[in-house]
């Protein structure tokens, strides 16, 4: 509690009040002697007051700023500063992702939603200036992006995150949080990638009169356009690999009408003869993985396919002679048996 109090001494008898000269803090239970400002005066007599010191003014500015201090806080209302959380670094999807892009009051707090509004708007590669997208405020609400939506539970709790379901190419970009607490204001900024993981595919082009025999690894539907393929080899024993920088042609990039990408990548297979079964590899990095992509394919040795060729082959050849003999043997023999006895009778 406050107490006021004034004494004036025997050489102020004759100037005019001027109001109390001494204000202390005391909860009920202190003592009556508290903070002042003005030094305490000694007891007892009735002497002349103690004058001022500079001690005795630096104690009572102290006393003073405590006081005011603890009636700002009792009676003055804090001020607060509206301020809005949004992702920190860039947010990579995938095409057609349903995606949520993060504003929200920091503490969870609970908002009466008629002073709430909320206006989502977004900047991208294609366009200087920011699009809106979503208002909300009042009675106002205009959704000029179809299926975009604020949760309005949501944002009774202070979380005011943009949901964009499908979300396409083209909707890449910086998109932007203005949030208004009335009479409060606060806005963030977040940033959208959106990436397309290509479809990957490796098989064996059988040679041709014109080309030799070839590997063929294609991408298809990928975003953005950058990548990087690589071939490599190993034996199918050995565990070592090797980069393979010859007989490569890749490209160009072919756009989609989607707005990905498309690319193919051969490598000619040289006719040299192969002591062992080989493992050929297409590997692929692109943004959409979190690693490179390995596809592969195994090639028989060569000289086992000559010797299925040139053994096998006169085998089974031999084998369908041996059979047709069999088959037409004993008529032929019957009928040269039979004809020769009937030339016998005849004689």
């Amino acid at each position: 509690m406050t107490s006021q109090s004034c004494q004036r001494g025997p050489e102020s008898a004759h100037m005019p009040h001027r109001g109390p000269c001494h204000t202390a803090l005391r909860s009920p239970g202190s003592s009556p002697c508290g903070c002042g400002l003005r030094p305490p005066k000694t007891r007892g007599g009735h002497g002349k007051p103690v004058k001022s010191s500079t001690a005795g003014s630096s104690w009572a500015a102290a006393c003073l700023a405590v006081l005011l201090g603890l009636l700002w806080l009792q009676h003055v209302p804090v001020a607060g500063v509206l301020e809005v959380k949004t992702a920190e670094t860039t947010q990579v999807v995938s095409l057609h992702d349903n995606v949520t892009v993060l504003c929200e009051i920091p503490g969870s707090p609970r908002l009466d939603i008629t002073t709430v509004g909320i206006i989502w708007s977004l900047k991208n590669e294609r366009n200087e200036s920011e699009v809106p997208i979503y208002e909300f405020y009042g009675n106002h609400l205009k959704v000029l992006r179809p299926g975009a939506n604020v949760s309005l539970l949501g944002l009774e709790r202070g979380d005011a995150s943009l949901h964009l379901p499908s979300i396409k190419l083209s909707e890449a970009g910086e998109y932007r949080c203005k949030l208004v607490v009335t009479p409060e204001k606060a806005e963030g900024t977040a940033r959208i990638d959106v990436v397309a993981d290509p479809a990957l595919e490796l098989f064996v082009e059988p040679a041709t009169q014109r080309n030799g025999e070839r590997l063929i690894c294609k991408l298809d539907g990928f975003y953005p356009e950058a990548f990087d393929i690589q071939w490599e080899r190993r034996a199918l024993k050995d565990s070592h690999f090797q980069v393979i920088t010859e007989g490569i042609i890749t490209g160009p990039t072919v756009r989609n009408d989607d707005g990905t990408f498309s690319v193919t990548s051969s490598l000619v297979l040289k006719p040299a003869l192969e002591d062992h079964e080989v493992i050929y590899y297409c590997v692929v990095s692109h943004r959409s993985f979190h690693v490179p992509k390995k596809l592969n394919v195994t090639l028989p040795k060569k000289g086992s396919v000559e010797i299925y060729v040139t053994i096998v082959g006169p085998c089974v050849l031999l084998g369908v002679v041996l059979i047709l003999t069999k088959v037409f043997c004993p008529w032929t023999c019957c009928d040269q048996g039979a004809a020769c006895h009937l030339a016998g009778t005849l004689k």
